[in-house]
């Protein structure tokens, strides 16, 4: 008997239907593998929960996308239940609800860090960590933030003062490396001008220099007079505004220190 032309139709739109709600896996695909996002750069997550308090942040780099994540993180200065040179290998994807799930050995046990992806990529809300045995171990989640920070790149200006109420201006053309070292720091390179001081015979070029999560460290040495400063703090995530928390200066000008702030141009 010839089937009914109707119910063939309809067959045909249900089987096109099915494999486009289930796909060739047999299952609803994901919306992180349908358009996974990229999350490639520099992270930090911190909490400031007691049962963090011995690993109270970690930063480092993260490279995929929310289909497959990788990367290489440490503990913050902060951390007293691990060295902050520890690099921290792990790796996770998001699934079907955006909830990210990143794991990775540390000190013996399992470092587990989850939360919800943003809509654009560059945080995760709800975000919780914990660690499960080992040297850092604690039975609680601890909340924290999680963030992504923009690369310090480009040219900023601002001033450094110190206790004494003297300001000297400086002006900064900063460029981060793309990729990180093997323990997730990025570097800075580029020059720094000191307008009319004579400590330094400007542009002096940084001699040394290091970018994880918010925070950043440089030095610039002048091989002519041989002064340097070493500049650290902390920046916004959007690389935007530099809060140098302090910085040291050394050599025939020296000691001295100070705090200061730059902000891109």
């Amino acid at each position: 008997m010839r089937p009914s032309p109707l119910l063939s139709c309809l067959a045909t739109l249900a089987t096109a239907c099915s494999f486009a709600l289930t796909g060739c896996s047999g299952g609803i695909l994901p919306a992180a593998l349908a358009n996974p996002a990229s999350l490639t750069g520099n992270w930090q997550i911190a909490s400031t929960a007691a049962s963090a308090g011995r690993l109270p942040s970690l930063s480092g780099e993260l490279t995929g996308t929310s289909a497959a994540l990788t990367g290489i993180i440490h503990p913050g200065p902060s951390s007293s239940c691990a060295p902050t040179a520890t690099a921290i290998a792990v790796s996770g994807q998001t699934d079907a609800k955006d909830v990210l799930t990143l794991t990775g050995s540390l000190g013996g046990g399992t470092l587990t860090i989850t939360g919800t992806l943003a809509a654009n990529a560059k945080s995760l809300t709800g975000a919780s960590y914990s660690v499960t045995g080992g040297t850092c171990a604690f039975s609680a989640a601890a909340p924290a933030d999680m963030q992504a920070y923009s690369s310090v790149t480009g040219n900023y200006a601002g001033s450094f003062s110190d206790s004494g109420g003297q300001v000297i201006s400086i002006t900064a053309a900063l460029t981060q490396t793309p990729e990180s070292d093997t323990d997730g720091n990025f570097q800075l390179s580029g020059t720094g001008s000191f307008p009319n001081n004579p400590c330094f015979s400007s542009p002096v070029s940084i001699s040394h220099s290091q970018v994880t999560g918010g925070s950043f460290t440089l030095t610039y040495a002048d091989p002519v007079t041989r002064n340097s400063v070493t500049a650290s703090g902390t920046f916004s995530p959007d690389a935007q505004t530099l809060t140098v928390t302090n910085w040291t200066l050394t050599g025939s000008c020296g000691p001295d220190t100070g705090t200061g702030s730059l902000t891109r141009q």
